[in-house]
């Protein structure tokens, strides 16, 4: 049986992008691919607490910078008493009023001026094959100054609103639309934030929801019509990102089926049978 690790061996190095990669909520994605010395991440976290916090993670395949990336002029900052409210875009609280807990989460106590980067302008990367953007509203700002490096990834994880939470976040809708233009298309929802209307505390927890839908975090991927047109190297990319970071492994195998037919080999038979 082949081993998954040593199959995407010739994937290396996979870059990875983390816009916002605070370690204050969930674990990346990308966790179990770091794992495998398959990849190296280049960090991005404004937040001067934050930011302090991974620049003690740092190590030979991670590395953070304290950028905003943005549109490259200078913006605010708001500093929100909780550190995953922060962000470049003033909480909407006439929207957040609705939901437990945010009257005090989206308090903003430090407002702080500060440079926004274009990702298309950051020297430090060159290539990108895996992005994750969770930058609390400026999702669109980033990738609309990111088209360039972003239409060369094959993965791309953002976390979305379909009713934006923030004063001049874009929507859901707008997001999709940009990516699309890109070449992306959606592949899953990785995670489904649902909030309870106030005053309701469902099953004794005023962070569990019902029904209604605050924040998806979506994982893009190139359109699959489209995957004869990537090199074998972003198919193999693609696979092996697909596969340690979500286990879609329908996917992965079809980005090998792929590989396959351009470079006549028989990684996709090899790991289907390693799954098995």
């Amino acid at each position: 049986m082949t081993d998954q690790t040593q199959l995407f061996q010739d994937a290396a190095p996979i870059q990875v992008v983390d816009v916002g990669a605070s370690t204050i909520e969930d674990e990346p994605a990308y966790k179990d691919l770091l794992a495998t010395g398959l990849a190296n991440v280049t960090g991005f976290e404004p937040s001067p607490e934050q930011y302090d916090v991974l620049k003690g993670m740092e190590s030979d395949t991670a590395r953070y910078l304290p950028y905003a990336l943005g549109d490259g002029t200078q913006q605010e900052l708001k500093i929100c008493r909780a550190p995953g409210m922060t962000s470049l875009y003033e909480p909407d609280m006439d929207l957040l009023y609705h939901f437990h807990g945010f009257e005090d989460w989206a308090v903003v106590e430090e407002r702080l001026l500060l440079e926004t980067h274009r990702l298309d302008d950051i020297t430090e990367i060159e290539s990108v094959d895996f992005i994750k953007i969770d930058a609390q509203g400026a999702e669109y700002q980033i990738i609309h100054n990111g088209r360039t490096k972003i239409s060369d990834a094959v993965v791309l994880e953002a976390e979305l609103s379909f009713r934006p939470i923030y004063k001049g976040e874009r929507p859901y809708a707008d997001v999709e639309t940009l990516l699309r233009e890109l070449g992306f298309q959606v592949h899953m929802f990785s995670k489904v934030n649902r909030r309870a209307f106030r005053p309701l505390i469902f099953n004794n927890s005023k962070f569990e929801g019902l029904h209604h839908i605050l924040q998806v975090d979506v994982v893009f991927i190139k359109d699959v019509t489209l995957l004869a047109d990537l090199s074998p190297q972003q198919l193999l990319k693609m696979a092996a990102i697909l596969h340690y970071c979500y286990g879609s492994v329908d996917a992965a195998m079809l980005a090998l089926r792929h590989y396959d037919d351009q470079s006549g080999t028989g990684f996709a038979t090899q790991y289907a049978q390693s799954l098995s």
